[in-house]
């Protein structure tokens, strides 16, 4: 079976050798498109292949991913951004998958880890669609976070791409534009788009907006079930960025209806409860989160602080506001096996060693 990969670029000197370097030996073929550099991606871009194209930017994602796509001639083709990476394990599971030359799926899922830790560790992953079979609809649609449809059949690889953006990139407006232009056009928005929509508001810090779309996403038909979850969250954040607290309990505890208790939300559920002053109820969810595990394979973005590192912390500053020290110095310890360099832990090594643990 064959491999192609697929990049769409743009100013992307300082990165785009690193994210080649580590694929380049895994595929048969290779497809940059570029969207309008004016610095020295094309002549990176020509050192690893000569199928570079010229794509106008046409505020389309997914227009420029499936041109790329459509100048590959392999039997499967996979994209990456350019400020990916691929560390080795993951070059070497992909290809004894290409070498199998037994291939039935029609879409490889694979972990995009998208934040680490100061020590490398995932803090932000989720899924995304990364292999793919080179056929009509196997497609990007979508202006903007573009995905393609999952048909056929799906298997999931365990190791990840890594996502791993420039400290000084910032895209700014960019995908909110995007949104704001379809919806000046006429553009009616899918479940998926007002979701993404919701979000960037969000993230641009409109919040009044955002809690408007969330809460037509969560109680409108369609889109998934992980984003609908996701979404209470976010519309909790909103709330609580309002001053509307009991709103904020009520959007938190609603993600339930769409998922199991995690994580994300047991920690977003206690840290409501800590902020009315009722430290054992918000215990009572911190210790519920430490309870769960985390589902990558759910569609949802998943962050693992939240499943340890994050109650942890946080049952620490209950129980001593509580008054029991020695069980909050308990968790202490846990959380600094975890995050020792992290200055939460530093901070309470202080405070504790103040009280008398010396070993702390």
């Amino acid at each position: 079976m064959t491999l192609g990969l697929s990049m769409i670029v743009k100013n992307e000197s300082k990165v785009l050798a690193r994210a080649l370097d580590g694929i380049k030996d895994v595929v048969d073929e290779i497809v940059i498109v570029d969207t309008g550099s004016t610095d020295n991606t094309v002549n990176i871009a020509r050192q690893y292949t000569d199928k570079v194209y010229t794509f106008p930017w046409i505020n389309d994602f997914s227009a420029a991913r499936n041109f790329g796509l459509s100048k590959l001639t392999t039997d499967f083709v996979m994209w990456l951004d350019a400020d990916d990476t691929v560390p080795e394990a993951t070059a070497r599971q992909i290809a004894k998958l290409m070498r199998s030359n037994s291939v039935t799926a029609d879409i490889v899922m694979m972990p995009y880890v998208t934040a680490t830790d100061e020590q490398g560790k995932p803090t932000f992953a989720y899924h995304r669609e990364r292999i793919l079979k080179n056929v009509p609809q196997n497609r990007f649609k979508g202006a903007v976070h573009e995905a393609v449809e999952l048909n056929g059949k799906v298997i999931t690889l365990s190791s990840p791409i890594i996502h791993s953006k420039p400290a000084d990139r910032n895209n700014g407006t960019r995908n909110l534009d995007i949104y704001e232009g379809l919806i000046a056009g006429g553009h009616t928005l899918t479940p998926r788009e007002r979701y993404y929509y919701a979000r960037e508001l969000f993230y641009n810090n409109r919040t009044t907006d955002a809690a408007k779309e969330f809460a037509r996403f969560i109680g409108g038909d369609g889109g998934f079930s992980a984003n609908k979850a996701d979404a209470c969250l976010l519309l909790s954040k909103c709330y609580v960025d309002m001053g509307d607290g009991e709103s904020a309990m009520q959007a938190a505890l609603y993600r339930f209806a769409f998922s199991e208790p995690d994580g994300e939300g047991c920690c977003a559920v206690a840290s409501l409860f800590f902020e009315r002053g009722d430290y054992t109820t918000a215990a009572y969810w911190y210790n519920l989160a430490l309870h769960t595990k985390p589902n990558i394979n759910s569609g949802a973005f998943v962050q693992p602080d939240y499943y340890g590192f994050i109650p942890l912390i946080w049952l620490t500053v209950c129980y001593d506001k509580l008054g029991n020290i020695k069980k909050a110095y308990g968790y202490h310890r846990r959380a600094k096996k975890i995050r020792p360099s992290d200055k939460s832990v530093a901070a309470n090594d202080a405070y504790f060693a103040s009280k008398g643990f010396k070993d702390a």
